[in-house]
């Protein structure tokens, strides 16, 4: 007799499948495709000396990484981009097109972040940001790439441009004025992008799926059941600010160009329901956040990707201060045949339930040099993608397996109360 979450992922798979218009879903439905972004992702060089290897690891694309001379895609971090100069911004544009067109990797993205030196009230500020950002789609365009990956965390040594109370005028200027000045910056990126690069899409890692429930590391707004309580909590949020830019992003997002959701937190989930349900909650109770003149253009122009970790589900992050071992530990208490049928029920249900793109991160493993890759892994990443493409079946789940791991690691580790 099937479990009852059994039944729920198959309804979640009929809703999912037999949408309205049934006949565009099934003959429209892109191919699904897996693309790499970690420690080991190439810059624009190591694409240049070293095409044919990159192009034997088990991707549709990578994120190409611009070099430290050129501004290292670093499109916020104003002060030290007017140090660039022009010479090295051209020379990187005349190398670039000089290279190799990949047929192999067909879906790459250049990577830019969102580490900032910025005060979102400078015009001049914006200035420096606008001609890095211009910059980054003319490279993507000239490497023959889809678009930009946008990673908005804020990595050191930049400060965080998505807090609120962290905001140099915080003290004096109002999280709606904030918000206002924000969304206006998401509509200039946009503009900027699309004017350069044309039909591109912006894969970027965190977008609403930053506020749904589940990990430690986003903030449980959505579902919104009070619009008070959720506006309240976007002023200290870590996001808080994201929210705008994204926001102005679909002001002016026009319709050629694509818009994805890569949630990144799908990295932690360890049930094929919870990559369903989250299609559900992103497309449907995220609205709350939207502004009402926008929910059409919303549904007809925010994608769903997800997230797959190698490194979490074979323990790497087993010490991440902010999990509780009960979660972080778990994939300590499998064996490595235990973990790489977890990484490949990841990745099945990341392609299966997204509408075109996954995403790989990685950290400590090589896959173009085989280093560090987990006995099985490399197989099972190959037996999901090939199922996915094929129509069939995961062929097993893993909630039990993680249940009991869960179990252990708490007993091994007891969470502090």
């Amino acid at each position: 007799m099937k479990n009852i979450n059994s039944i729920c992922i198959n309804i979640f798979f009929l809703c999912f499948l037999f949408s309205p218009c049934l006949a565009q879903v099934v003959t429209l439905q892109p191919k699904k495709k897996l693309i790499d972004f970690g420690w080991n992702s190439p810059f624009t060089f190591d694409l240049r000396s070293n095409l044919k290897k990159y192009e034997n690891g088990p991707f549709d694309g990578v994120g190409i990484k611009l070099p430290k001379n050129v501004g290292g895609g670093n499109i916020f971090m104003v002060n030290e981009l007017k140090g660039i100069s022009t010479d090295s911004m051209d020379l990187e544009r005349k190398l670039i097109a000089g290279m190799l067109k990949s047929t192999v990797l067909t879906d790459n993205f250049v990577v830019i972040y969102g580490g900032s030196q910025m005060d979102w009230f400078s015009d001049a500020d914006w200035q420096v940001a606008d001609k890095q950002i211009r910059y980054a789609a003319q490279l993507a365009k000239a490497l023959n790439c889809k678009g930009l990956l946008w990673d908005a965390e804020p990595y050191k040594p930049g400060k965080n441009p998505w807090k609120y109370v962290e905001q140099q005028a915080a003290n004096t200027i109002s999280y709606q004025d904030y918000y206002n000045q924000v969304r206006k910056r998401g509509v200039q990126f946009i503009k900027a992008v699309q004017e350069e690069f044309p039909g591109s899409t912006i894969l970027s890692l965190r977008e609403f799926s930053d506020f749904q429930h589940g990990s430690p590391f986003s903030e449980s707004i959505i579902p919104v059941t009070n619009i008070k309580e959720a506006e309240d909590q976007l002023k200290t949020a870590w996001w808080g600010l994201h929210l705008p830019f994204t926001i102005g992003i679909l002001d002016a997002i026009e319709d050629n160009t694509t818009f994805i959701d890569a949630n990144e937190e799908a990295y932690y989930y360890t049930s094929a329901l919870e990559f369903y349900q989250v299609r559900n909650i992103l497309k449907d109770d995220a609205r709350a956040l939207v502004p009402p003149a926008l929910h059409q253009k919303f549904a007809a122009k925010y994608s769903i990707g997800h997230a797959i970790s190698a490194d979490y589900v074979c323990g790497n992050w087993a010490n991440v201060i902010t999990f509780p071992f009960r979660l972080s530990g778990q994939a300590k208490m499998l064996t490595t045949q235990q973990q790489a049928l977890w990484f490949e029920h990841n990745t099945y249900y990341a392609l299966r339930t997204s509408d075109q793109y996954a995403w790989l991160y990685t950290e400590k493993h090589n896959w173009w040099t085989g280093a560090n890759i987990p006995k099985g892994f490399e197989e099972a990443l190959i037996r999901a993608k090939n199922k996915v493409t094929n129509g069939l079946p995961l062929g097993f789940n893993v909630e039990d397996m993680l249940k009991t791991a869960q179990i252990k690691a708490e007993k091994f580790q007891p969470e502090k109360k």
